[in-house]
Formats: structure tokens, C-alpha cells, sequence
């Protein structure tokens, strides 16, 4: 149990982070301020002893929410001043987005639920079920496909308002954003060296 909440724990602490850089607040802030609240929810824990889960998860999954609700923001403020986008296209870009970001999170979920499934099925040396590790690799190589059919789909509504230069540009956005959170990810959590 331990081991999930310091995974929670840094992936929240990484998301804080990459809000800190867009939002102009310091990265050292921002992660004081989340191992803070992190340390408050390991010592009512502790004080609850093994009373269950639930208001915790609940919990942390209202601040997930809210956080990804700012950096999403963020992130579109960082698109609409790059971009040079005025209201009106400002608008259609954020429905845009909104919508295909809906589908992208769902078949992120789907791929992360297929890989567990996948390692845990090649873990199981004992009853080693080729059918179920065949059937997994068919759904990863069809996830890709959806995930292709997403972009092409979500590039054509773009350019129904964006300039060929302005979806290269957000391309880029996407793709920087993603490096950090991957770089941050990967990162230990504050505390350890250099904290």
C-alpha cells in the first residue's frame, strides 16, 4: 500500500510541477506546498489506522481533478498566446480539445488496463495462457490504430479553424508537455537527493 501512494504521490507532485512552469509559480513551491499536504495525509492515516480507503481515494481524486482542471488551463493559456488565437477561435479550439481529450484519456486508461493485464499474464509462469497474451497484443496494436484515427480526426477539425503553421505549433505544445510530464514522471520524489 505504500508503494501506491508514493506512485500517486510523485505523479500528483510531477503534475504540480509541470503546473508550476506554466502557471509562472516555482517548481520548488509547488512541490513544498504538495509534500506538505502529502505528509498532513500520511499522519491522519496513520491516525485512522486500518479504518479503509475510501475517503482517501475520494480525496485524491477530487485534488487530481482539480489539478488537471488548472494545468489544462494552463495549457491553454500557453496555446491561445502562442497560437495569437482571438476569442472566437480560443472558443472552438477549447471545444475541440475538450472533446478529443475525452477520447484520448479513454484509450490511455484502456492501454494502461491492457499492459497490466499483458505483464501480469506473462508473469504467470505456471499457467502460461498464450490465447489471453495474443489477444492482449491485438488490443495494444488496435489501441494504436484508434490513437492514429484520433489524430487525423481531431487534425481535420482543427483546420477548420487553424492555420496549417498554427497546428504545427500546437502539435509542438503537446509534444513538449508530454516530455515533461514523461521527464517528471521519472523523476524521484522531493525529499530524496536534492528535494
Amino acid at each position: 500500500m505504500r508503494k501506491r501512494v508514493s506512485l500517486r504521490t510523485s505523479g500528483v507532485v510531477a503534475l504540480l510541477s509541470l503546473f508550476a512552469l506554466l502557471g509562472g509559480t516555482s517548481v520548488a513551491e509547488a512541490q513544498n506546498r504538495q509534500l506538505k499536504k502529502e505528509q498532513k495525509r500520511e499522519q491522519a492515516r496513520d491516525l485512522r489506522g486500518r479504518v479503509g480507503r475510501g475517503p482517501l481515494d475520494s480525496t485524491a481524486a477530487a485534488e487530481q481533478q482539480m489539478l488537471v482542471r488548472r494545468i489544462r488551463q494552463a495549457f491553454g493559456g500557453v496555446v491561445r498566446r502562442q497560437l495569437n488565437l482571438d476569442d472566437a477561435k480560443f472558443q472552438q479550439f477549447t471545444k475541440v480539445d475538450r472533446q478529443f481529450q475525452q477520447q484520448r484519456t479513454q484509450l490511455l486508461r484502456d492501454e494502461r488496463q491492457t499492459r497490466l493485464a499483458l505483464r501480469a499474464a506473462m508473469q504467470d509462469s505456471t499457467n502460461v495462457d498464450q490465447a489471453k497474451i495474443a489477444q492482449y497484443l491485438t488490443d495494444l496494436t488496435q489501441g494504436q490504430r484508434k490513437r492514429a484515427d484520433l489524430v487525423e480526426a481531431e487534425q481535420k477539425e482543427l483546420s477548420s479553424f487553424l492555420t496549417p503553421l498554427q497546428r504545427a505549433k500546437l502539435q509542438g505544445l503537446r509534444e513538449n508537455l508530454e516530455r515533461r510530464v514523461a521527464r517528471m514522471l521519472q523523476q524521484p520524489p522531493p525529499g530524496g537527493r536534492g528535494g
